[in-house]
């Protein structure tokens, strides 16, 4: 928890000393679907960017991944897995609309699962610290902006996960 403090404590003071601004209303917030190919689910994702200058924006975004309960003869089980991820996005391309960027990614993913056999009930829970890259892809229709962004973790809950949806600039 000390080190998730210590990085948004730092994102917001990068943005604080920001000198001249990149665009007027370069607040972007939304949301969309995500599929996980390891857990062969999909989650809803919700999150924004903020825009730094031409070529970097800061982003974060939670994923609730859709795993839902299980039951066999009697027997349940609850899952519950989470992501909440601080982005760094490298604009490469940002032109008529489109925009390209690479991904960098700090998350915490949590899983919990509680079972229910025979009576007896327990559970179990995890949390660990991932890193992430990927890329992404941004279509500016002008009062939304479609995204699809490819991301793989390297570490934590190894996945590799597609997210799309669309953003608001606010």
């Amino acid at each position: 928890m000390k080190k998730l403090t210590s990085l948004l404590f730092t994102m917001a003071l990068v943005c604080s000393l920001q000198t001249k601004a990149y665009a007027q209303g370069d607040i972007s917030l939304g949301g969309g679907i995500a599929y996980g190919f390891d857990i062969e689910e999909i989650g809803i994702q919700i999150g924004g960017t903020y825009g730094l200058n031409e070529d970097m924006r800061l982003g974060a975004d939670i994923i609730y991944w859709l795993i839902g309960d299980d039951s066999f003869m009697g027997e349940s089980f609850s899952y519950t897995f989470l992501e909440i991820n601080a982005n760094f996005n490298y604009i490469f391309y940002n032109e008529d609309d489109l925009m390209l960027y690479g991904i960098g990614t700090l998350g915490i993913h949590y899983a919990d699962v509680d079972v229910n056999i025979q009576g007896f009930t327990g559970s179990e829970s995890d949390t660990e610290l991932g890193l992430g890259i990927g890329a992404g892809l941004e279509y500016n229709l002008g009062g939304l902006k479609l995204y699809a962004e490819p991301r793989l973790f390297l570490s934590g809950f190894d996945q590799f996960a597609v997210s799309a949806g669309v953003r608001i600039p606010i």
